[in-house]
């Protein structure tokens, strides 16, 4: 069956099919604000998309989008592509419909449109990127912590009584274990709900940039839309911080009773980090939350420090992908993953 791609460069003569496409193949309904948030509010640009159309009816058979972010390479801010919402309809996922979307996002690259792009691919898709000429940087690791174990037994045993007996139990010895209750922090630390953000993280960043040499710019710009105006769901915050001055956060969101943190960040000092994990820690156990999750590229240097306060490796995710023209001089530095400072916040959505 023959099939016809293009870069469709008007976004809202596609929104009504490419939102029944995304419903369609997604397990969780799209909050209703999601396609203006994610394709045309972004301050980075708007969103470029591709569409495959079955060439006789001209019926979507799929779609794809890159999300334009400014990354940092070694010091130089570069027009990166975050691929995201790769979506096929069920009759025509073959490897050729997905060969033919995501080797239209390659040929951007390489006519110019981005310095280079990265991507976040499902386990079925990695053999897609890696025939396009995508390489692989490293895998993505998933860390929790259980904060209260009748939630946990429940979900195994259906015994609501003998969970109920279980937490009893196990959670007071749960926290009297726990790293965060032995830990002094060096820096103040306060819970913010509905976290906005302002100047004094752009002067953060400013600060703490080249704690990698590739890295996603986090001033307040992008912040603010990716994090307090996401339609996913609120967006509450860590902020550490010293004689008034902003030194570091952490960015979380809670759902099914578990704090997902989403970002952190700090300055120099490996102290700040450390307090704002911990603190974390505390406020989901005040909170009475049932666990913490965290999902980081490996090597990140948050991942260490939360395997310290108790979090553990539930699952190795797929890997990141990436991808440069081979004149660009930053090529190298994307292929090493320890270059990477790279967190859920980076992810698509």
């Amino acid at each position: 069956m023959p099939f016809h791609v293009q870069q469709d460069e008007d976004l809202e003569k596609v929104r009504p099919e490419a939102t029944e496409l995304l419903q369609s193949t997604r397990p969780l309904p799209q909050p209703p604000g999601r396609f203006d948030w994610l394709y045309r509010d972004n301050p980075d640009g708007p969103a470029v998309f591709w569409s495959v159309r079955e060439a006789d009816s001209g019926e979507l058979a799929g779609f794809t989008v890159a999300l334009p972010r400014r990354m940092l390479v070694d010091g130089k801010c570069l027009r990166a592509w975050n691929c995201a919402d790769f979506s096929v309809r069920q009759r025509f996922r073959t490897l050729g419909v997905a060969l033919k979307l995501r080797r239209a996002a390659t040929e951007g690259v390489e006519a110019g449109q981005a310095d280079f792009l990265y991507a976040h691919p499902n386990e079925r898709m990695e053999v897609v990127h890696q025939k396009v000429g995508h390489k692989a940087v490293g895998p993505l690791v998933r860390l929790a912590k259980v904060l209260r174990a009748d939630g946990y037994v429940r979900q195994r045993i259906h015994l609501p009584l003998l969970a109920s007996l279980v937490g009893l139990v196990t959670d007071p010895l749960l926290e009297l274990w726990s790293a965060e209750r032995r830990h002094r922090p060096s820096y103040e630390t306060r819970v913010v709900s509905s976290c906005s953000f302002d100047e004094r993280f752009d002067e953060l960043f400013d600060e703490g940039r080249a704690v990698r040499p590739v890295i996603g710019v986090r001033d307040a710009r992008y912040l603010n839309w990716r994090h307090a105006r996401n339609p996913f769901g609120q967006t509450d915050a860590v902020l550490a911080e010293r004689g008034g001055r902003l030194r570091g956060y952490a960015l979380f969101q809670i759902e099914g009773g578990v704090a997902h943190l989403r970002d952190v960040f700090a300055a120099a000092d490996a102290a700040i980090l450390r307090d704002l994990l911990a603190a974390l820690v505390r406020h989901a156990r005040a909170a009475g939350l049932e666990g913490l999750s965290a999902v980081m590229l490996e090597g990140h240097p948050g991942v260490p420090v939360l395997e310290d306060f108790g979090f553990v490796r539930r699952v190795q995710l797929p890997h990141l992908y990436s991808y440069a023209a081979a004149s660009g001089p930053w090529r190298a530095s994307l292929a090493a993953a320890g270059n990477w400072f790279l967190t859920a916040g980076d992810r698509d959505v």
